[in-house]
């Protein structure tokens, strides 16, 4: 099958973030061995594992340039190569996360809006566009599962993703979908155990290729590239 690739904002390499990341998910999304998941009150091991599956499946990280895979003319090394032109054009920033529910999961989200963030994610949905193989019809019809508007429908089959510009949301999800019943009690749980851990602003200095080989297999980080201006 054919691999996908992902422009993503990592945490920090090496980072508390990371690692309490790589634990709550219970999957270390460099190496892509798994980690003993980190224990939290009031959620059993069984629930644990299902309600992070599809974080863990992508790694702890935000999307920039949603999974793709490569356009026919397109190698890999033309990827890597344009994505150290473009993070040596970019200039390194900081942002504060807060943990919060967006919908019906928990991710780490900016606790204000965030120019900086929203003109990356734009810039990267352009950039990349080039080196993209345009979606195939069952990638198109999965999409469309979810309700769409016209404009993220547009989206959708312009860029590849229907939440980019205007529908751009910046977050690092924690879990998966959860029950109304099971929401206030994990939002309560992750932000104490990320209180600490996002006191600070986190830095925004790079962007990283996660590849995803087949379908079947999770994607790993595989590439990070640091922002050289500044």
């Amino acid at each position: 099958m054919t691999a996908r690739h992902a422009i993503y904002l990592p945490p920090p390499a090496a980072s508390p973030l990371e690692a309490f990341a790589c634990a709550w998910l219970g999957r270390d999304h460099v190496s892509g061995a798994e980690v003993p998941l980190r224990p939290i009150e009031g959620v059993t091991p069984e629930r644990h594992e299902a309600l992070t599956a599809a974080p863990r499946n992508y790694g702890f990280h935000a999307t920039l340039k949603a999974p793709f895979a490569l356009a026919p003319d397109v190698t890999v090394a033309d990827l890597q190569e344009a994505a150290r032109a473009f993070a040596a054009a970019r200039t390194p920033f900081a942002v504060k996360l807060s943990v919060r529910l967006l919908g019906a999961f928990v991710a780490c989200v900016p606790t204000e809006p965030s120019p900086n963030l929203d003109r990356l994610a734009a810039e990267c949905v352009r950039a990349f566009e080039p080196l993209r193989r345009p979606l195939d019809e069952a990638d198109i019809a999965r999409r469309r599962q979810s309700t769409l508007t016209e404009r993220q429908d547009v989206h959708l089959l312009r860029w590849g993703y229907p939440y980019v510009f205007e529908d751009f949301r910046f977050h690092m999800s924690l879990t998966g979908r959860l029950s109304p019943a099971e929401r206030p009690h994990l939002l309560t749980r992750l932000q104490e155990a990320t209180a600490d851990l996002l006191a600070r602003p986190m830095p925004v200095g790079e962007i990283a290729i996660y590849t995803q080989p087949d379908r079947t297999t999770p994607f790993v980080l595989t590439h990070r590239y640091t922002f050289a201006r500044g």
